[in-house]
């Protein structure tokens, strides 16, 4: 997996979907540019949504999250082509994901001007998505500033 350009961080975003729990889980783990674990963060929404907003609602919480540590030149990857596809398109989405991504696009083009979205192979994303996993089940959210057990990862997977 890529390193992010020097100088630069790399987020990675998730969601997963729990019927059981009625919860969507969001996961966020970001690296620097030697590939060195930063930080990560799990969030989760309720109810249940579908997996479209789901994984946009990751990648919006992803931005407010970077926005916030004030990481400005960091790059995103999520394994969601819909969402990725749709940010960029100039097509007009309405309801809920248009709003999302409208919002997402606000955020890229005022303080992360500096930062892209793209997509990845589902492989190269499996801490987000376990941290994601984990999200259903716990009672709040969490910020890691060491690797998560939950993500099960060496440097190599993140």
């Amino acid at each position: 997996m890529a390193h992010p350009r020097h100088g630069r961080y790399k987020c990675n975003a998730d969601a997963s979907f729990s019927l059981d729990r009625n919860k969507v889980g969001l996961g966020m783990c970001l690296r620097d540019d030697h590939g060195r674990f930063v930080a990560a963060r799990t969030e989760w929404i309720e109810p249940i949504v579908d997996v479209e907003i789901g994984e946009a609602i990751g990648l919006l919480h992803a931005h407010k999250w970077v926005e916030e540590m004030q990481l400005y030149d960091t790059d995103f990857e999520m394994d969601c082509k819909k969402i990725v596809d749709s940010l960029y398109s100039k097509r007009t989405y309405l309801f809920d994901l248009g709003a999302i991504l409208n919002d997402c696009r606000n955020i890229l083009a005022s303080n992360l001007v500096n930062s892209d979205v793209k997509l990845i192979r589902r492989q190269a994303n499996e801490v987000a998505h376990r941290l994601a996993g984990a999200a259903t089940s716990l009672a709040s959210f969490h910020n890691f500033i060491i690797i998560p057990s939950c993500a099960c990862c060496s440097d190599d997977n993140i």
